[in-house]
């Protein structure tokens, strides 16, 4: 019975993604003060009110498919009562990270060393412990300066690139480090709902000056990477639906739009509570952003089972 209920969601997945995403989401629609962070990871309302419907009806599917019987039959002989599970394990993401650098006259510029990616695969990993571990299995180093100083989000390059590059499925995060100098942008990702719809498309760009001691002081401790692949395993920023609807999550208070520098308060919407500014999914510097909440962390835990195939 319940393998029929997991069929039925897993039949509900797919006919959800293919019709909702037979256009994929568009990321690049920027929030009004959104260029002095530069994050292209903006869906627009309608594009989140269909993402959040099609999620909706699977975490339904989805407990209805973890109820137990109504009726269970009785044992002749039960056994003695299980003990309460512990704490479930981070779950195993692979990362294959694609180092695209150009070479100058003054010599190679984005070059990154294998000791600072993993660097910075360790920070991410720290923001994410008991949630997730990224297990870094290939970082792939690129000479190319057409896609090092051009690739943006929506254009050739940034097509050509990822075509030639990415490898895996939904559930392998693609990181290309480039130098975005001809974008408003230092970072973007793709959604956990976008692959069906575009699947050379999926992964994270970003800037190597925001990476960790990148030459950004206000995110030069990794935590834009951290903003990023919250993305990807789901989460919307915190002011993404400004005061009237927020970010879908009620643990994390509706924002009339980012926050900057690292302030020591701030409450941008009536009713009492304060603006996410320790959130890694606002624009705070680096230094400032250091958590989750609790359904933050549910969320992108239910997306990466649904869309990305990654379980605990």
């Amino acid at each position: 019975m319940r393998s029929n209920v997991l069929s039925t969601l897993f039949t509900l997945i797919t006919i959800t993604v293919t019709s909702v995403l037979s256009v994929p989401f568009n990321v690049t629609t920027i929030h009004p003060r959104a260029s002095q962070l530069g994050c292209g990871s903006n869906p627009s309302p309608s594009e989140v009110r269909a993402m959040e419907s099609q999620f909706r009806e699977l975490l339904r599917a989805d407990e209805e498919a973890r109820m137990p019987p109504t009726d269970p039959p009785i044992p002749d002989d039960p056994d003695p009562p299980t003990p309460p599970p512990g704490p479930p394990k981070p779950a195993s993401v692979n990362v294959v990270w694609h180092n695209v650098y150009a070479s100058t006259q003054a010599g190679n510029v984005g070059w990154l060393s294998d000791d600072l990616i993993n660097k910075q695969m360790a920070q991410l990993n720290r923001d994410y412990r008991g949630l997730f571990t990224f297990k870094l299995t290939k970082i792939n180093h690129v000479l190319n300066n057409i896609w090092h100083d051009k690739a943006d989000t929506g254009n050739a390059e940034e097509a050509a690139m990822k075509k030639a590059l990415r490898v895996g499925g939904p559930e392998t995060l693609n990181i290309y480090s480039i130098s975005m100098k001809s974008s408003s942008f230092i970072g973007y990702s793709s959604f956990p709902q976008d692959y069906n719809g575009n699947k050379v498309n999926d992964g994270i760009i970003i800037t190597y000056t925001v990476l960790m001691n990148g030459g950004r002081p206000e995110y030069s401790l990794g935590r834009t990477l951290t903003h990023e692949v919250g993305h990807w395993t789901g989460l919307f920023h915190v002011f993404q639906g400004g005061c009237a609807d927020g970010d879908g999550l009620s643990d994390t208070a509706p924002q009339a739009g980012p926050n900057f520098g690292c302030p020591t308060f701030a409450d941008s919407c009536p009713g009492g509570r304060v603006d996410n500014i320790h959130n890694y999914m606002d624009y705070t510097n680096d230094a400032c952003r250091t958590q989750f909440t609790k359904q933050q962390k549910a969320r992108m835990s239910d997306m990466c089972r649904f869309y990305r195939n990654i379980y605990p």
